[in-house]
């Protein structure tokens, strides 16, 4: 079982390596419009990713078809997937090219809070080690815990849907889910239709996106009272970085 787990632990080493060496030929920022190929949202991708950014330290693509704006994010370091199991990543899309729009569309996945944040957290913290027993957990039961726990989408700036949460299983069209692999990488998928971006000029021209990981929270007690407001992780602050896209077109 040791030398199983010390495998186990060198192929995720060089795994983050090789990915390290991807992302040194990757720009920071995505340069071009892509037309969705694979527009199937299910946490898992082969597709070759357009950018790395430095800011969230994750590699990312941005695409369309007709009918959806897509992001794809992919986390290969633990403390960075952890960061967006934790506080959830937000896509943040602008009407136009300037940042202070009033009426930016975000969509923040996952949304996991207290007990269940702890859960799946806590899971991934001990997968890549031996349970004490002899065992060690399965990306599968990994991936079951974060299936069963990550059940919400988070909402703002879309009129047409004035909830600020729904279901993953809503039928709005709004689409994401995330998984781990066997090399312990995160992925993360989401699909928006584009009619309630509201984009300028039918979608013809740029606009900015805001991509961001948050902040990290954690719930604070007042001894004996009632609980304190949440108090943010000094080590797990925001981070982020502002993009521009254009439409693919066939």
């Amino acid at each position: 079982m040791m030398k199983q787990l010390l495998n186990k632990t060198i192929a995720i080493a060089l795994c983050v390596t090789a990915s390290a060496a991807t992302a040194q030929k990757l720009p920071t920022k995505q340069t071009v419009s892509l037309q969705a190929v694979d527009t199937k949202i299910d946490g898992k991708t082969n597709e070759k990713f357009q950018a790395y950014n430095t800011s969230i330290e994750a590699f990312y693509t941005i695409s369309n078809d007709d009918e959806n704006l897509y992001l794809t994010v992919k986390a290969v370091q633990h403390d960075i997937a952890s960061k967006i199991i934790r506080g959830g990543l937000s896509l943040i899309i602008n009407h136009t090219i300037k940042k202070n729009d009033p009426e930016q569309v975000t969509i923040t996945y996952p949304i996991l809070r207290n007990a269940e944040m702890a859960a799946v957290a806590n899971m991934y913290a001990r997968k890549p080690f031996d349970q004490g027993d002899g065992s060690t957990t399965s990306v599968k039961q990994l991936n079951d815990m974060l299936q069963a726990k990550s059940k919400t989408i988070g909402l703002s700036g879309i009129k047409a849907i004035p909830d600020k949460e729904i279901s993953v299983y809503n039928e709005d069209g709004i689409k994401a889910v995330s998984l781990f692999d066997d090399k312990n990488a995160y992925t993360y998928e989401l699909a928006i239709p584009l009619k309630y971006l509201n984009l300028p000029n039918a979608g013809a021209d740029a606009f900015s996106y805001h991509i961001k990981v948050n902040e990290v929270y954690m719930g604070a007690q007042t001894g004996g009272g009632p609980p304190a407001p949440p108090v943010p992780i000094s080590a797990l602050g925001t981070t982020d970085f502002w993009g521009e896209y254009t439409l693919a077109k066939k």
